[in-house]
């Protein structure tokens, strides 16, 4: 009797980039910490929530032009900056692997990889339908994609 093992996959995440944290800073409440995000346009509706807290004393003025324009209260700095990580498979060289900031999501994405390739291996050595079945699930499970160039 013979026992065949699954081989080893190189599936691993790297880090690709950088994208920025963003934060918000409001004047009126200095003692108020707002929120942390690596989103840009959930950060642009966190500015929007929190200024709509404080109208702005000069509402219906005009701004003169020449004179210094005035400052939010309530504005969005950039604070720091976060790692992008993304999938990479040595064995799919086309593949390009989801990417993302939150590392707990990238084991997810390398285990739906890794999937891939132990539904293909299972293809290879049974060659039955079930096994080509799971293969095409596992695929369609994948969140990363194949370029055909």
């Amino acid at each position: 009797m013979t026992t065949s093992t699954v081989p080893a996959f190189a599936v691993y995440g790297r880090i690709v980039d950088t994208a920025p944290l963003y934060h918000v800073v409001c004047d009126h409440c200095p003692q108020w910490l707002g929120p942390v995000t690596d989103d840009f346009e959930q950060h642009a509706w966190d500015v929007r929530r929190h200024a709509a807290q404080h109208p702005a004393p000069s509402a219906g003025t005009r701004w003169i032009p020449g004179s210094t324009a005035p400052r939010r209260a309530t504005r969005g700095e950039e604070v720091g900056r976060v790692p992008v990580y993304r999938v990479i498979c040595d064995e799919c060289p086309r593949y390009m692997g989801r990417g993302g900031t939150d590392r707990e999501k990238l084991t997810q994405y390398i285990a739906l990889h890794v999937a891939v390739h132990e539904a293909h291996y299972r293809v290879v050595t049974e060659g039955t339908i079930e096994a080509v079945r799971a293969h095409q699930a596992a695929v369609e499970a994948d969140p990363g994609h194949w370029s055909h160039f």
